[in-house]
């Protein structure tokens, strides 16, 4: 089964390539024939720069020989000198292979005719210039070492020359061919060096990262004393408010009990005070712990040969009532 599916779909796959690429190349020669219509509606109205694109897309979508014959009328009109030579003499390669020998001719005829008027660069490397990793262009295009000083025909204008080498500023110079018939040479110099990066600035070495300074020996264990005892003192403070509250509360019994029968309320308040009574007990003895474990961890830390002091003092914020805990430490 697998087998004949596969053949099925080699099958449909050699059907239909043929008619794709022929769908491809109709699409191809329409546009070609479209942009050639246009070209030459361009050309009788003497706008032969916007004319020549054109031709020249149209012939590398459908190449001819009448179109590149076009092309080449349509450069040497816009005053593109070397291109309608180079044009003119492709046309003579294809009017031959295609055995169209009246074109073959008139291309001929036609390349015979501008070769004289062609104008030319010579790219000239002064000696002091010529490296071996010398590289130059002309117009973004690489120049050979071969074309070096060789006359190379060129359309009529402004022609860009850069030179570079690895470890050496580029280079860049601007030949004006001037037109039919011109000759123009551009030599291209030494190339300065690159400046060397600076000694000191490579040699600097990275700056070492700060480091903290050390803490005097004990700071840290005095501090944990310090909250300790001050959790101590809170709970010191706690167990004094719920005594506070079981005295409260215990005091108010006798006047809702008759011996040892009580009204609801009574037996109420008598539960909140023993509750009350518990709470402050193990307030009053953790706290107590607290206070003592954090003195013992203050007085035991290591310390510098600097004066600490403690002092404890009752404070109040307007509302509650408590201890206040001032320590100097370093």
């Amino acid at each position: 089964m697998r087998v004949t599916v596969s053949i099925a779909l080699a099958a449909i796959a050699l059907a239909i390539a043929p008619t794709q690429a022929f769908a491809q190349s109709a699409s191809d020669q329409a546009t070609a024939e479209a942009l050639f219509k246009q070209a030459r509606d361009l050309m009788a109205a003497g706008k032969y720069s916007d004319a020549c694109p054109k031709l020249a897309e149209s012939q590398r979508l459908d190449p001819g020989t009448g179109t590149l014959l076009n092309l080449a009328s349509c450069y040497e009109k816009n005053g593109q000198i070397a291109s309608a030579w180079v044009t003119y003499k492709g046309a003579v390669t294809a009017a031959q292979n295609a055995n169209e020998a009246d074109r073959a001719k008139l291309a001929r005829t036609r390349a015979a005719a501008l070769e004289p008027t062609l104008p030319t660069l010579t790219i000239v490397v002064a000696p002091a210039a010529d490296r071996p990793d010398l590289q130059v262009t002309r117009d973004g295009e690489t120049v050979g070492r071969v074309a070096w000083g060789t006359a190379i025909p060129v359309d009529p204008g402004a022609h860009t020359v850069q030179a570079s080498a690895p470890g050496h500023k580029a280079w860049q110079g601007q030949a004006q061919v001037a037109g039919a018939g011109a000759k123009v040479t551009i030599e291209i110099p030494a190339l300065d060096t690159e400046p060397l990066a600076s000694p000191t600035a490579a040699t600097t070495p990275p700056s070492a990262p700060e480091t903290p300074a050390p803490s005097t020996p004990g700071s840290t264990q005095r501090v944990i004393g310090l909250v300790v005892a001050g959790a101590g003192v809170l709970g010191l403070g706690a167990g004094g408010v719920f005594g506070v509250m079981a005295k409260s509360k215990n005091d108010s019994v006798p006047s809702q009990c008759n011996g040892s029968v009580c009204t609801a309320t009574g037996t109420s308040s008598l539960d909140d005070a023993k509750s009350a009574a518990t709470v402050s007990t193990v307030a009053f003895v953790a706290g107590g712990v607290a206070v003592a474990a954090g003195v013992i961890l203050y007085i035991i830390a290591p310390r510098a040969n600097s004066s600490t002091g403690l002092t404890v003092a009752p404070g109040s914020d307007g509302t509650v009532a408590g201890l206040t805990l001032r320590g100097v430490w370093r």
